[in-house]
């Protein structure tokens, strides 16, 4: 049997045994030399500390580590006279040799050498670093003010002496230790080697920012780069710092100091709404030569910190992590396919294929009557490996997760063959469809790809309404087995400088990971610029010119549908690959619609199809009149008729104020 690499082998055990007992030692001879002195005993101080200084030398020369007393006071910078105070306050909470008595600022300056004022003061390490206990305010007069106080040591400084590995309590909930979840890309391997550099632990490091790709992949590729200068990740999310500066400050402090007590990176995750309160967090750990890196979207306004982008993985990237990921969980896809059609990040990829594994795994009762095949294991039954659809939907979900109200989600039902529309337009959708399905042809063997635009699959329904613009974008969706993103326009559109901007990257960033974007009537966001007449005209174009940008770097599936294509501005109408045109139902058409109009459960009687194509309405309004009709019939208890459809008609025509013409309804009922 061999040992995980996450247990310790059995000569590191040892090692750490021997450092553990001598720096016990070390502690317990520095101790009895501080209580010597501070019990005017000077005589005898020089032994204990003379054999402390030579055990220190000791353990450092066969552990390569210092101990943990002279670890802190590197750390902190302390003085020859702070480390007396630090230890003298420490003592009796270790166990050590303690002096006589309770030991006070105002005994350490009159009873240790090199005694100086300045170790009281609030910036100073002692204090600033909060290595002693100290009462938020000081004490009254009758105690003789902080000269006078007796000294503690904090928590989280006694644990560091004895060398234990573990976190300040007062972190918990806002800082959490975090570990490798995914592989990253071999092409992302030189930004973290970069990242590494540029945080390297030195005094005054002034902290990084991290930007590009995902959260989690971010986060990754501090972990890695944080393991290559034998560091850990210490996180806090940007959005659990307090509102006051003070208070952020006073976190932040505590942050650094964890972090350098920990032998960790401190890696701070900001948002759009967090940023500025975050970026108080960088400079803390600057005294300690901390490393700190903020990981965020975009750099925030004004920032000079050095800034690394962390590039996307390719397509070939993205395709070996789905392999590895895949063969890691023993579950079934095309590594390829999945690649194409779910763009995701690194992190995505790793998350989406375990949630697929863990699902598949799951134990589950056995039902009475039983759904499908299943293995027996115990009282319960495991479901069979899941596959490849299992893993998309996965893929499908993540990508959603982002929008926040932007858009709604949903899996479209109506297919290609369900739809009724002129030879031209199935021409385009069927064309369409084979843009999608041949991308990694003629992108990546024909080398089209390395072209870097054009990569997007775009198309313009354009017709009246009610002709299935939206019903045939939804059956493309179908047909290519993906969800359709359906942009929320009251909720893109916003009247904020720049809001509109940052809502349309999400909604393309969401839909470039396997969804059809849909904007729905379209025309607030895609219309013509205008003249410039004031800024808000300004901000207008500029939402349009960054539309026509996006579209030119998008690599996904856009679908845009209106009912005026004269109001869309023509640079839109050209970078669109196909411009489909739904016209209004010719009557033959319209007999097909009405044939098709209710489902195979509708209990109907005498309907006539042709009958009902003399009304000339569109597709989207016959579906409206055959389903008034069957709720009409539903309340009377019987089939579905054309007297039926007939009242449902005039309902609509009363709604729209258009009075019905006698030939459109000739023959529908007995006169």
């Amino acid at each position: 049997m061999t040992l995980s690499d996450t247990e310790p082998r059995p000569e590191a055990a040892d090692r750490d045994h021997a450092w553990a007992r001598d720096n016990q030692q070390h502690l317990a001879l520095a101790a009895a030399a501080v209580a010597a002195r501070l019990d005017a005993r000077p005589d005898d101080a020089d032994e204990p500390a003379r054999a402390a200084g030579l055990l220190a030398a000791e353990v450092r020369a066969a552990t390569g580590l210092p101990t943990a007393l002279d670890r802190l006071c590197g750390l902190f910078t302390l003085t020859a006279f702070e480390r007396d105070v630090l230890l003298a306050a420490a003592a009796p909470e270790l166990g050590l040799p303690t002096a006589t008595g309770p030991v006070t600022f105002a005994r350490a300056l009159a009873g240790l050498p090199d005694a100086h004022w300045s170790a009281l003061l609030p910036d100073a390490p002692l204090r600033g670093w909060r290595l002693l206990d100290m009462p938020a305010q000081l004490p009254p007069t009758e105690f003789g003010g902080l000269p006078q106080l007796p000294l503690a040591v904090d928590e989280r400084i006694l644990h560091a002496l004895l060398g234990a590995d573990t976190t300040d309590d007062r972190l918990a909930g806002r800082a959490r230790l975090v570990a490798a979840s995914c592989l990253l890309a071999p092409g992302q391997a030189a930004a973290v080697a970069t990242l590494a550099a540029l945080v390297r632990p030195a005094p005054g490091t002034e902290g990084c920012l991290l930007t590009g790709e995902d959260r989690l992949t971010r986060r990754q590729a501090a972990v890695d780069a944080a393991a290559r200068i034998g560091l850990t990740v210490l996180a806090v999310d940007g959005l659990d710092l307090p509102d006051t500066a003070p208070a952020t400050d006073t976190l932040a402090r505590l942050l650094a100091r964890e972090a350098g007590l920990g032998l960790r990176l401190l890696l701070v995750e900001g948002s759009a709404e967090s940023l500025p309160r975050c970026v108080r967090l960088l400079a803390a750990g600057a005294p300690l030569g901390v490393p700190v890196v903020l990981s965020a979207d975009e750099a925030p306004p004004g920032s000079d910190l050095p800034v690394l982008r962390l590039p996307s993985a390719s397509a070939a990237e993205r395709r070996d992590l789905f392999a590895a990921a895949l063969r890691t969980a023993d579950l079934a896809g095309d590594p390829a396919e999945l690649a194409e059609r779910h763009p995701l990040t690194p992190a995505g990829i790793a998350l989406a294929v375990e949630r697929t594994g863990r699902l598949a795994a799951a134990p589950t009762a056995v039902g009475p009557e039983g759904t499908g095949p299943s293995t027996e294991t115990g009282t319960h039954t495991t479901t069979p490996r899941s596959a490849a659809a299992d893993v998309a939907t996965a893929c499908r979900a993540l990508a959603a997760r982002p929008l926040h109200g932007l858009a709604t989600v949903r899996r479209p039902v109506a297919a290609l063959d369900d739809l009724v529309l002129p030879d031209q337009a199935n021409r385009a959708l069927r064309a369409l469809l084979a843009h999608v399905r041949r991308r990694r042809r003629v992108h990546g063997d024909w080398g089209y790809a390395e072209r870097g635009r054009g990569l997007a699959v775009t198309a313009l329904f354009a017709g009246p309404s009610g002709t299935g613009k939206t019903t045939a974008a939804e059956a493309v969706a179908h047909e290519l087995g993906l969800d359709v993103i359906a942009a929320d326009l009251s909720q893109v559109v916003s009247k904020y400088i720049g809001e509109t901007e940052k809502h349309l990257a999400r909604l393309f960033d969401a839909a470039e990971s396997g969804s059809v974007l849909l904007f729905d009537e379209g025309d607030a966001l895609f219309a013509k610029r205008t003249q410039v007449r004031d800024s808000r005209d300004r901000y207008a174009n500029l939402e349009v010119s960054y539309l026509l940008q996006r579209l030119e770097t998008f690599c996904g599936i856009a679908i845009l549908t209106t009912n005026a294509r004269e109001s869309i501005d023509p640079a839109f109408v050209r970078r669109m690959r196909f411009v489909v045109t739904f016209p209004f139902p010719d009557a033959e058409q319209r007999t097909r619609l009405w044939a098709g109009a209710f489902p195979p459960g509708v209990p109907t009687e005498g309907l006539d199809p042709r009958r009902l194509a003399q009304l000339a309405v569109s597709g989207g309004t016959i579906a409206q009149l055959a389903l008034h009709a069957a709720f009409l019939a539903a309340d009377e208890g019987g089939p579905v008729g054309m007297r039926h459809v007939l009242d449902a008609a005039r309902i609509e025509a009363d709604k729209l104020e258009r009075p019905l013409a006698a030939h459109e309804i000739r023959g529908w009922v007995p006169s």
